[in-house]
């Protein structure tokens, strides 16, 4: 696609941990062509605020998650240099961010809601296991009982059922 122009914009990417009370520079670039929308003829200021900002702060959302994403605002200059008045601004608290982060919100509560559905499924499976062993020592018992009254060696029984001699006799009581 051939653009109607081929300017190049500076733009800054600024941080706030304060709540906008004082705002420190992250990042300085510029921005030609490349940034152009696949939607739109020529690069525009106020899209390329949006698309930066939309940017840093998924990255920051992404990260770690040790803390809070901090304030941040992107400010664009249609000149190739950061320097006087900005042609345009983006900061966080629109929709596309709240949007950003209330996917987040729900992707990370869905897998919460997946793991706790699968440790459920794997606790049941571990009790009915745990069930089916307690029966099976008990119809074990049962039966070494009953070998022992027919007078079956101690030892056979011991090496049938894979236990020691001195558990048959503490089963056979």
């Amino acid at each position: 696609m051939e653009c109607a122009y081929m300017a190049t914009f500076a733009y800054a990417v600024q941080i706030s941990h304060d709540q906008g009370l004082s705002w420190t520079t992250g990042r300085v670039a510029t921005a030609g062509p490349d940034w152009i929308r696949k939607d739109v003829e020529a690069l525009d200021p106020n899209h390329l605020a949006s698309d930066v900002l939309d940017k840093e702060y998924r990255e920051r959302l992404l990260g770690d998650g040790t803390e809070p994403v901090p304030l941040l605002q992107v400010l664009v200059w249609d000149q190739p240099l950061a320097q006087g008045a900005p042609t345009a601004t983006s900061s966080t608290g629109t929709d596309s961010q709240w949007q950003a982060t209330g996917d987040l919100i729900e992707e990370i509560a869905n897998d919460i809601r997946h793991f706790e559905d699968e440790k459920k499924t794997h606790e049941a499976a571990a009790a009915s296991a745990q069930t089916a062993i307690t029966n099976a020592k008990a119809r074990l018992a049962n039966v070494v009982t009953s070998a022992a009254r027919m007078k079956m060696p101690q030892a056979s029984i011991a090496h049938r059922a894979g236990r020691s001699r001195e558990w048959v006799r503490k089963t056979v009581g």
